[in-house]
């Protein structure tokens, strides 16, 4: 079974009311990636249904998981999947950290969510604004103490960083953080 891999840019700006959507493999008769961007819709419009949110999600969850969706993003506050997605409890498996990237640990979550959890879409959410990727244009990168020092080298030697255009264009670089983690 084809697995869905799609890359996101979600504009934090009044709410949420932009977005971007890159597409790179969608498995026509999946509907899955349409229904999440149904539930966007309706958290973009106010009107969140707040499914599986309550006692009884835990409760029906607590021996088993089927996520039917991976979402690796940002550590940032202002970026939850579940909220954005309006999705509740087993519906997503979100890995998280600052700047989204995937490392080998993080790549190891995706594997157990595809291989144990049957999971099927596999997204990759960005915003912008985002704090690592502003620490990677900022002036002051060798003042980071070693592991956020580690991120920006990281980002820093991604290949899509490299093929930017405007090179400290922070949405430039947002989206090329996100095609890099993409590719992972």
């Amino acid at each position: 079974m084809k697995k869905i891999v799609i890359a996101m840019l979600f504009t934090i700006f009044f709410g949420c009311q932009n977005q971007t959507f890159y597409e790179e493999e969608v498995n026509k008769n999946d509907d899955l990636l349409e229904f999440l961007l149904i539930e966007t819709k309706s958290f973009l419009d106010e009107k969140p249904t707040h499914t599986h949110q309550d006692i009884n999600a835990v409760l029906k969850n607590q021996n088993s998981q089927k996520p039917f969706a991976v979402i690796v993003t940002c550590s940032d506050s202002r970026v939850s999947p579940e909220i954005l997605f309006d999705q509740g409890i087993g519906d997503l498996f979100v890995i998280r950290n600052a700047g989204n990237l995937i490392s080998d640990i993080d790549m190891g979550s995706i594997e157990y969510a595809i291989e144990h959890l049957d999971t099927k879409l596999i997204i990759v959410l960005g915003h912008t604004e985002c704090g690592a990727i502003k620490a990677y244009l900022g002036d002051k990168k060798d003042d980071y103490k070693k592991h956020l020092s580690h991120k920006i080298k990281t980002i820093a030697n991604e290949n899509e960083q490299k093929k930017i255009k405007k090179p400290k264009d922070l949405n430039s670089c947002i989206i090329a953080n996100i095609m890099h983690s993409k590719k992972s």
